[in-house]
């Protein structure tokens, strides 16, 4: 087993569904990363393209050593079985502040929402939007260059 994998605690579980939003049922986590977490969840419920998301199960894992959290997700889109656990991008530090965290929570379950072959957030113009840091905000940007808050997603005009 890889080191880093042997001092990997989890620090959040939880899941996503259209009727619910997101709902934590466990968090060591401080107070912004639950905020950062609603604030995706209520992104979740537009702009996917493709196949529609029916659940995404969470959890967040601690690594003491770096100090730095990593959100892991196993998405179930319509008509597939559940995918399993996973995450591949960046974390944040466990200190960060909610804008911090979910850049990286965002820029995670986007991965993982496209390993399940569904497109999200899909931008007015067509193709992703990404998560981006912009003056200590976190926002998607479409390939246009314009930016919309992370939390505030609408359906496309």
């Amino acid at each position: 087993m890889h080191p880093f994998l042997e001092h990997r605690e989890r620090v959040l579980t939880g899941s996503w569904t259209p009727l619910d939003g997101a709902r934590v049922t466990s968090s060591t986590l401080p107070e912004p990363w639950l905020s950062a977490l609603e604030r995706l969840g209520h992104d979740l419920q537009v702009r996917q393209y493709g196949l529609r998301i029916e659940h995404i199960e969470w959890a967040a894992m601690y690594d003491p050593d770096g100090g730095a959290v990593w959100l892991e997700s196993a998405v179930t889109v319509e008509g597939s079985d559940p995918g399993g656990l996973g995450g591949n991008g960046y974390g944040a530090q466990v200190d960060a502040n909610v804008d911090e965290a979910l850049v990286s929570m965002a820029d995670l379950v986007q991965l993982q929402v496209a390993e399940a072959h569904t497109a999200w957030p899909w931008g007015d113009g067509g193709g992703f939007m990404s998560p981006r840091l912009a003056d200590g905000v976190a926002v998607w940007i479409d390939r246009t260059g314009s930016s919309t808050p992370i939390g505030t997603l609408a359906e496309p005009h």
